[in-house]
């Protein structure tokens, strides 16, 4: 069992984008053969997807289809005829660091596409949130207003408070609106129901592909973006942004 709070959300929706790509392809997750798999995982190297996330896909795949073997909902692990790619110990790291340019003009092209997407891009890069601790963030998580708004946040299993930038905490009020619990992050099609269902891994990576353009010559990731944060915090210094309220 994988212990990780992380490590379960991330392979949730690596499942969840394979069974995507299944029903556009006409498969279906549960009968999937080794062949299908290869196919899914070969789009998504298409797609831009490091060695290690093919990897991480790959583990997750295996261990849904250990899970059905066990549950006698299938004889066996299609993934075992899948070749993993090698991640090389102390090599550079595959995300690409952004400018503060860049980041500029995909902060002012989230804002005019979505305020789901303006917030997740300001969470990202000007507080340094991950994408599994932005997807559990509950309205009910969010304090205050700027320039005293926080977040709370699970980290290492203990509740921390998150001083939100100022743009963080605006654009993050706009992505709430008049809503006042549940999800701060949901779905475009649940969005106007009583009870909106929570945004996937799978929607961020949808919502985050909007802000390429024909200049890129890569597609922009959550992890490019919240790479600038940590980058820009060292050349800032620590006390910059996204520092805990409770330190």
């Amino acid at each position: 069992m994988h212990r990780s709070a992380n490590t379960r959300a991330a392979y949730r929706a690596d499942v969840e984008l394979f069974a995507a790509w299944c029903e556009v392809h006409d498969a279906r997750v549960l009968t999937a053969d080794t062949g299908t798999l290869i196919a899914f995982l070969a789009a998504r190297t298409a797609a831009g997807d490091s060695d290690a996330t093919i990897r991480r896909r790959t583990s997750a795949l295996s261990s849904f289809y250990d899970f059905a073997v066990q549950r006698r909902l299938r004889a066996g692990n299609p993934s075992l005829g899948v070749s993993r790619p090698k991640v090389v110990t102390g090599a550079p790291s595959p995300t690409a660091d952004l400018t503060e340019s860049a980041v500029a003009g995909y902060r002012a092209a989230a804002a005019a596409l979505d305020p789901r997407l303006e917030a997740l891009v300001a969470l990202l890069v000007s507080d340094g949130l991950k994408v599994a601790e932005v997807l559990a963030l509950d309205i009910e998580d969010v304090t205050g207003r700027a320039p005293g708004a926080t977040v709370t946040v699970q980290r290492r299993g203990t509740s921390t408070r998150i001083i939100l930038d100022v743009d963080s905490a605006r654009a993050l009020r706009r992505c709430v609106g008049s809503r006042v619990a549940g999800p701060v992050f949901v779905s475009e099609r649940s969005a106007q129901s009583a009870q909106p269902s929570r945004l996937t891994r799978f929607g961020v990576d949808h919502l985050i592909r909007q802000l390429r353009t024909d200049a890129d010559a890569e597609p922009v990731t959550a992890n490019a973006l919240r790479r600038f944060h940590l980058t820009a915090r060292g050349d800032r210094g620590a006390s910059h942004v996204g520092r805990s309220a409770d330190a």
